[in-house]
């Protein structure tokens, strides 16, 4: 598993999905990752899982706009997560450009100077973002259930936009919604569920 930082946010890029043969069921996966999504969203959303290149093997279309991308089998931590469709080219370039061995420190860079230049497309809209992160024993598969040991949360994400210009607060106090990387690409309100609940 490779873990970095980008613009302040952490972000775990997994190593993609295996084989099924080494791994859980296509359609248990595909359960798995719709998770973080409310209920209603969930039937109709796409799901990916991002090659050894970061490129997308769609495993079920999207119906909504939502894209889901798969959990990796086979290592310790459950992490699912979903965004909308236009906004999802930036994770899998992230994941191109470490595969293409692109230093964690010149991620970021590389990532804002290609939507500058045009080269990658995404929308300045607001578009929304959930995830589930923890432990792998913190997911039940044969339920397909989480638990508290897994985080999880829900994102704003609105490139370049400052955290004063949409009236909240950079500090996470645990009651209020705040903005992480504030004036990049990687802007995003964050909103916690802690603990979760079902």
């Amino acid at each position: 598993m490779r873990v970095l930082l980008v613009t302040g946010c952490l972000c775990c890029f997994l190593e993609p999905a295996g084989a099924m043969a080494q791994g859980p069921d296509r359609n248990h996966q595909i359960a798995a990752a719709v998770l973080p999504l409310p209920a209603e969203l969930r039937g109709a959303a796409g799901v990916v899982a991002l090659d050894g290149h970061g490129q997308p093997q769609a495993w079920r279309a999207s119906g909504n706009g939502m894209v889901c991308l798969a959990d990796s089998p086979g290592d310790s931590t459950f992490d699912v997560r979903c965004y909308q469709a236009e906004f999802a080219p930036v994770i899998y370039r992230v994941r191109q450009l470490i595969a293409q061995g692109v230093a964690d420190s010149a991620l970021d860079g590389t990532i804002d100077a290609e939507i500058r230049s045009g080269k990658l497309r995404i929308t300045k809209e607001p578009t929304a973002g959930y995830r589930m992160y923890g432990p792998v024993a913190g997911y039940d598969p044969a339920r397909n259930t989480v638990g508290d040991r897994i985080d999880a949360w829900q994102s704003i994400h609105m490139p370049y936009r400052t955290a004063a210009s949409m009236g909240l607060s950079t500090t996470e106090d645990g009651i209020h919604p705040y903005v992480m990387a504030s004036g990049t690409y990687w802007a995003h309100v964050m909103i916690m569920q802690r603990p979760l609940r079902y």
